[in-house]
């Protein structure tokens, strides 16, 4: 997994560097810049011109020191110009040492003026890359005057854009975008990625992630700084799934059951428990309202029905219990009192792994102090406007710092959240927090949801529930990937397409040489 870091453990992680390791601050400087011109280096070579042009626009911080280093290793390589903001400041002093070498080299260095004889604009206009070194971490106030103009003009060409650590204008720790930002092609991020980055608002502004490592091993470093979150790679997800055994029987693959389904919404469920069969579940069973199960029990051949009966509602729900691996409550279940108290039995007697999602969610926005009272194997997986609800919060308070509040709501509830979106972060109520590596706007479609919660619960009859989460996460985000790489399209997938590719994915994660080793016993 990499570990992604704050804008305070990564301020600690310099001081650490500089203080303990002996590490000069000019020398971090140095390899940060150069590793970024080594990545924009391979970047130039795709581009079709021979000498291609490329406008460093530097601020009077270290992040602008960065962008002096970066030009000097691109010089010879492409035809550079090189601005700085002045903001009547003077430059920091590892930021000023790179200027002055850069200055004595025959880079064109101007400083920064909009004016009627707009050299600015005409250079950057005329560029076909733009390397953003105006502003790095440590940014925490509104973009305006000068700064905020020449970010916008920036954003307005058709350059390719990179931004150095963090694109300049956005909130290193939650994505907020402070007025105005630059909208990146690429950011090339030092050390460590930030947590801003990994967030819906960071995504549309960060464009694709690479990170520059600053020459030395720092995993003294990160025992004392601590991680603000770790993102999950394939390799961490493929530990999960491991051949099986020919002795292995439905029983034994996970017998799950769906919660759910009422008039009207009889769909979300049997998306569920299909996805569910789909990630290995060896049965996938609804328990469904009588009015529901008289109309659907026989639409799909592989799931099995359960009555939920509303006159006997605590012996339905305690025979349905029996004998199960994992249970997922909430798609299409409702939001009348009866489907309250289904809710409370089930959490008041459940001793496996429960899935909770959509109306299940809803209702315990009005009773929440009853995750306190049950088991720990609970996962929630709400979407930004659920988890509002839970917290009485608005979406917009969620939004602005994604982090913050799923780490409340897993200690609220104590359990293992999964906060759906652009990055899907998982945390767990006194531990870490994970993030999807995927953002794919494929996904915002009807019934994705209630696909993940059937893979969630397949996951979880073999799985802890962290690791539960993080695996279906991952597999239900890989395979809407997978149908984006495949289809070239960012819209049309729907959710019955994702179960369709879950087999296939997982089977990506199964070696042929771990299959057959397991299946004949040949050593390799």
């Amino acid at each position: 997994m990499y570990t992604i870091l704050s804008r305070e453990q990564m301020r600690k992680y310099d001081k650490i560097a500089i203080d303990n390791l002996c590490i000069p601050s000019i020398v971090l400087m140095e390899n940060a810049g150069r590793g970024a011109a080594d990545f924009i280096k391979q970047l130039l070579n795709t581009c079709k011109k021979e000498n291609p042009k490329v406008a460093v626009v530097c601020g009077m911080g270290n992040n602008g020191g960065d962008g002096f280093v970066v030009a000097r290793q691109l010089a010879g390589k492409a035809y550079i110009n090189v601005f700085y903001t002045d903001s009547g400041s003077n430059f920091t002093k590892d930021a000023a040492i790179n200027y002055n070498i850069l200055a004595a080299t025959r880079v064109s260095i101007h400083k920064l003026k909009l004016d009627a004889d707009d050299t600015f604009e005409k250079h950057i206009t005329e560029a076909d890359f733009i390397v953003d070194a105006i502003f790095g971490t440590g940014l925490t106030r509104e973009v305006s005057g000068i700064y905020s103009q020449v970010i916008q003009k920036i954003n307005n060409t058709n350059a390719c854009k990179i931004s150095l650590d963090i694109c300049s204008g956005l909130n290193a720790n939650t994505g907020e975008i402070f007025g105005v930002a630059v909208k990146a092609d690429y950011t090339i991020t030092f050390a460590h990625p930030k947590q801003g980055l990994f967030t819906p608002q960071g995504k549309d502004y960060t464009g694709k992630i690479h990170t520059v490592h600053l020459g030395f091993d720092d995993s003294i470093i990160l025992k004392e700084v601590g991680t603000a979150a770790r993102l999950l790679k394939k390799e961490d997800i493929a530990s999960f799934f491991i051949p099986r055994s020919a002795k292995t029987y439905k029983h034994r693959a996970g017998d799950i059951l769906v919660v759910g389904g009422s008039t009207g919404k009889t769909g979300a469920p049997k998306l569920t428990a299909i996805a569910a069969l789909r990630s290995g579940a060896g049965l996938s069973t609804i328990l469904t309202w009588t009015e529901c199960l008289n109309t659907q029990g026989t639409n799909t051949d592989e799931i099995m029905w359960m009555e939920l009966n509303r006159k006997n509602l605590k012996e339905s729900i305690l025979n349905a219990l029996q004998k199960r691996a994992s249970i997922a409550v909430g798609p299409g279940l409702g939001l009348d009192a009866d489907a309250h108290k289904t809710l409370e039995i089930i959490l008041s007697n459940a001793d496996v792994p429960v899935i909770l999602d959509a109306d299940a969610l809803t209702l315990l926005a009005t009773g929440a102090e009853i995750l306190k009272k049950s088991h720990p194997k609970k996962i929630l997986t709400p979407h930004s406007k659920e988890l509002a609800r839970l917290l009485g919060k608005t979406v917009l308070e969620i939004e602005a710092d994604r982090f913050a509040s799923v780490k409340e709501a897993a200690q609220k509830t104590n359990a293992v959240v999964v906060l759906k979106g652009a990055h899907t972060l998982i945390q767990e109520p006194n531990g870490a927090c994970f993030v999807s590596p995927f953002a794919n706007p494929v996904l915002a479609t009807a019934g994705s949801g209630d696909t993940l919660t059937g893979i969630i619960a397949a996951l979880a009859s073999h799985l802890s529930p962290l690791e539960a989460a993080c695996a279906g996460v991952f597999l239900h985000a890989y395979t809407a990937h997978e149908w984006t790489r495949i289809h070239k399209s960012d819209r049309g997938l729907v959710a019955s397409d994702i179960a369709k590719l879950l087999p296939q994915t997982i089977g990506k994660f199964l070696t042929r040489e771990a299959i057959l080793r397991e299946r004949t016993g040949i050593i390799f």
